[in-house]
């Protein structure tokens, strides 16, 4: 991992050669680039062949080829210099409806569906449109120089928004936004976003790099349990009560209120020692000591903001950083969300440490922490250093310098150990070459009913596009909240992490045996949770459409349905109905599978395109999971677990007719056979088992004590 800043230093030397070969290769007789010859932009018409892709074209905007041929890039020319610039787009051909996602403040994202350009969103960082035609239109603003862009609707088009978060930073333009069209949006997004990555030079796409180690361990956070108030005793009594219960967390999420800090004369609350606080006795050792001796914590994470805290550095008290103060200036596009957003909530002022001096910074506060035991950081706050860019470089210099920082720091004391949060500007999905996980929504909200369905739903269409740059973290929830399964079902669908924040003595042991193994560790699935294609275009909030997020399992699928609508008054909420089939998972491959309904608790044989009926209550869910019929059989896994096809390690066929399944752990497993077998071994002992003539369901009971191999005979 230390070495990751370097491979990315000469992956860019590496791409500009590239590029320059690729341009001389534009004289060359015979030699154009397929998106040069596919995409041409005439009498304001960007064309795809002859079909027309955006009309209205401003002579703003000029082609630049994609060379991959996944799309192309429009670069925008204004005649005025500025430090915010804009243009109209104009208007996408055939519009049917859209999804897109869009920062509705500096902090997070979330998504947006319509039927008209005037719904698009302020600050929109990422559109996919679907027309008439049956395709896809996928638009992402990008950065360029100084320049980050963004997207907004009106009656009369798109519009195209440039800005650098420093009058000092001014120009005319840049290549802004990639387009590309398609018929299956996953591809369109997998493919767009390499070239996307390779035009920028400045990130590394989430297959590329490695989770940290933590991410298929059960977590807790001490957030929502203890808020602000957060001690060293208190961190004590919430492991206690998860041992009482027999399913312990093997990571820990240190939150915010551990570290010493200050409310100035100007209002906003400062960092004022790299030493932990009061309650922590100055010093995390023996906690951290504690966690691990006795609680058997295998990752210790602390909380920190990317600038300190949320005010910042206190210079005075931490004299050796240059720090500066900084007046918060959010950009248009936030302010016209947010109008108080400059001088409410942190205040308007940071002490800010400079672009110069952030690295020392990290280095030190990092190694302090690696001296105390700590594992990894929970780096939170990190838009705000966007605002904070005035005489600094503008925004996009200034958070490239604190993401270098960062991610060498975090490389060289934590391994690697980190999550983004609080991160949901372009700047870091397209500025972090080692780091990929991410807070991708806004928090699990316990007081706010209405939050849960959106909380799902959002974190789901963040996977589409961003979720190929960064692996999307859903956030903690509470076990033994009213929603806890259905936010239980959501992690289990999501592929990050699990991890919960549940207060003493508030668990539900029930909801955590569905996802947490024996030994501490959870069955994550392959790739993030996406919604399918039948409910992407929709707003699943409000809207009669259930909710799907597939995912995958290797040559298996798991899809999550929900219903996420929220009513307030009981008489206003209604069931929706929908269905379920192995096609909502795009990328499997067999023609006859076995399904297995968690809620329902049925198995049944199913074609690739056959689609099952379901109906769920307001906020209710269920989970199907799908494993491929192999010589009349079909593995479904665990069945007390959530992801029961995520409890597979291997499986297959043996030379003298018997088939061999490893397991992660023991628990309920469940398979489909077209006819019994003579017998099951589970580790060389035979175990009883029960076959279901009329359905094909085959179970059997095996000790949750670890990893267990599974003989069939017939």
């Amino acid at each position: 991992m230390n070495s990751c800043p370097q491979s990315i230093a000469g992956s860019r030397r590496r791409l500009n050669l590239l590029l320059i070969l690729a341009g001389l290769a534009a004289f060359l007789p015979g030699a154009s680039a397929a998106s040069a010859m596919n995409f041409s932009l005439q009498n304001g018409v960007l064309k795809l062949g002859g079909r027309p892709v955006l009309h209205g074209v401003p002579d703003a905007f000029a082609v630049v080829p994609d060379d991959s041929g996944a799309g192309v890039f429009l670069r925008l020319t204004v005649p005025k210099f500025g430090s915010y610039i804009q243009s109209p787009l104009g208007a996408i051909d055939g519009l049917r409806r859209f999804t897109s996602c869009h920062r509705y403040e500096p902090f997070w994202m979330r998504p947006e569906a319509g039927t008209t350009h005037a719904e698009v969103q302020l600050e929109t960082q990422w559109l996919l449109a679907e027309t008439e035609s049956g395709d896809c239109v996928m638009l992402v603003p990008l950065i360029d120089g100084a320049f980050r862009f963004a997207l907004g609707g009106s009656q009369a088009g798109l519009t195209l928004y440039g800005e650098t978060g420093d009058p000092f930073m001014a120009g005319t333009g840049g290549v802004a936004l990639f387009v590309a069209t398609g018929r299956d949006p996953y591809q369109l997004a997998a493919a767009g976003a390499r070239s996307v990555a390779a035009r920028l030079g400045t990130t590394r796409l989430r297959r590329n790099k490695p989770l940290p180690d933590f991410a298929g361990l059960f977590g807790w956070c001490t957030w929502d349990a203890f808020y602000q108030e957060v001690s060293a005793d208190k961190v004590r009594a919430g492991l206690e009560s998860f041992a009482a219960g027999g399913v312990e967390p093997r990571f820990l999420i240190l939150d915010d209120g551990w570290q010493s800090t200050k409310i100035e004369p100007t209002g906003e609350q400062r960092l004022t020692s790299l030493a932990p606080n009061d309650r922590f006795g100055g010093d995390l050792s023996a906690t951290v000591r504690l966690a691990k001796e006795t609680f058997k914590i295998r990752a210790f994470l602390v909380w920190h903001a990317l600038n300190g805290y949320w005010g910042g550095v206190d210079g005075q008290a931490l004299p050796g950083y240059d720090v500066r103060e900084a007046v918060r200036s959010y950009g248009p596009g936030i302010l016209q969300q947010e109008p108080k957003l400059n001088v409410e909530y942190w205040g308007p002022l940071a002490g800010l440490v400079p672009a110069g001096q952030i690295g020392r910074f990290m280095d030190d506060y990092h190694r302090r922490l690696q001296a105390q035991g700590v594992d990894g950081v929970k780096v939170d706050n990190q838009a705000v250093i966007e605002s904070l860019a005035t005489g600094q470089g503008g925004r996009v210099a200034l958070t490239r310098a604190y993401r270098e920082a960062l991610e060498t720091s975090v490389a060289a004391h934590f391994a690697g150990r980190l999550i983004n949060c609080m991160a949901s500007g372009m700047e870091t999905y397209y500025g972090s070459p080692c780091s990929t996980l991410i807070r991708s929504s806004i928090d699990f909200w316990p007081k706010r009913p209405e939050s849960h369905g959106a909380h799902l739903y959002c974190n789901a269409q963040m996977g589409v596009w961003f979720g190929e740059f960064m692996q999307p973290d859903w956030d903690m929830f509470q076990s033994g909240h009213a929603m806890g399964g259905f936010h239980a079902a959501g992690r289990a669908v999501s592929g990050g992490p699990v991890y919960v924040s549940d207060k003493i003595d508030g668990h539900n042991f029930g909801v955590l045996r569905k996802l947490v193994l024996s030994d501490g560790t959870v069955l994550r699935a392959d790739q993030p949770g996406r919604p399918t294609r039948d409910c992407l275009f929709a707003n699943v909030t409000r809207e009669p459409v259930l909710l799907k997020i597939f995912n995958y399992n290797r040559d298996c699928a798991v899809v999550g349905l929900f219903n996420a609508n929220f009513h307030a008054a009981e008489t206003a909420r209604a069931t929706i109905a929908g269905d379920v089939s192995p096609a909502d998972a795009p990328d499997l491959v067999a023609g006859e599978f076995a399904a297995f309904a968690q809620q329902a608790n049925r198995v049944w044989r199913c074609r690739r395109t056959d689609r099952e009926p379901v109906k769920l209550a307001e906020s209710d869910w269920e989970i199907v999971s799908f494993a491929p019929v192999d010589r009349g059989v079909a593995v479904l896994g665990l069945a007390d677990k959530l992801n029961s096809t995520g409890a597979i390690a291997t499986k297959d066929w043996n030379t003298d007719g018997t088939y061999t399944i490893t397991l992660k752990d023991g628990g309920e497993f469940i398979a489909w056979t077209e006819r019994p077998p003579r017998a099951i071994e589970a580790d060389g002992h035979a175990v009883a088992f029960r076959h279901d003539a009329a359905t094909g369901r085959l179970s059997a009971t095996l000790p949750a004590t670890g990893p267990k191999t599974v003989l069939l005979r017939w």
